[in-house]
């Protein structure tokens, strides 16, 4: 079904017993207002405004894994994330996820993983963030804590990720720009001190309707 608010249509669906909404950037339907597992987002860096991306693009140094950057948004496939339980503990479908929750982000387009580890990243020399493995193919370095204000992350809230493993922010500094074949592009990295420049939003994306 569709709905218009204020001039923006929004798309709803019901798969297996659950609701599904396309939520905009700035009006989200009455009772999307959380995230939730299942759901399927991009997530906007909240200084530059560039979104969380990978492509099938491999690093030239490091871990010589799939590259994580940021980009402006451009419709791209390449930027939606699906939101996870992790290896050890499911994170059931519509359920809100708290604050303090540990998560894995998977690239919908790639299916791989959202990754740190101890590797250098290849323009601003802090930790490198990839993405890593499949469906069938997970460690710990996908694990990411959500920080956030409050009992749940909100839509329109700032979070932060704290990797798991070696206790760094997914970050970006905004400045470190990639040349060809990725051009104009920013990197993404991870970094020890929780700062402004490791806040992300979600921008839009398809939200799965919390549980009562």
């Amino acid at each position: 079904a569709m709905s218009g608010v204020g001039g923006v249509v929004f798309a709803f669906a019901v798969v297996v017993g659950v609701c599904i909404a396309a939520v905009g950037a700035s009006l989200v339907p009455k009772g999307y207002d959380y995230v939730t597992c299942g759901s399927t987002v991009k997530l906007k860096h909240v200084s530059s405004k560039f979104l969380l991306h990978s492509q099938d693009v491999a690093y030239g140094s490091g871990s010589g894994q799939q590259s994580v950057t940021s980009k402006k948004d451009a419709q791209d496939v390449g930027d939606f994330w699906q939101i996870t339980g992790t290896m050890e503990k499911d994170c059931p479908r519509a359920q809100k996820v708290k604050c303090g929750t540990t998560i894995r982000l998977r690239h919908v387009n790639t299916r791989r993983w959202l990754h740190s580890h101890k590797f250098k990243s290849p323009l601003s020399q802090n930790q490198e963030v990839s993405a890593y493995g499949d469906v069938d193919q997970s460690d710990s370095g996908d694990h990411w804590k959500v920080e956030c204000s409050g009992s749940y992350w909100k839509k329109e809230g700032d979070v932060r990720f704290k990797h798991v493993d070696t206790g760094f922010y997914l970050h970006s500094t905004g400045k470190h720009q990639y040349n060809r074949p990725i051009e104009g592009q920013r990197e993404v990295c991870a970094v020890k001190k929780s700062a402004s420049l490791n806040k992300w939003q979600v921008t839009d994306g398809y939200i799965v309707k919390p549980l009562k």
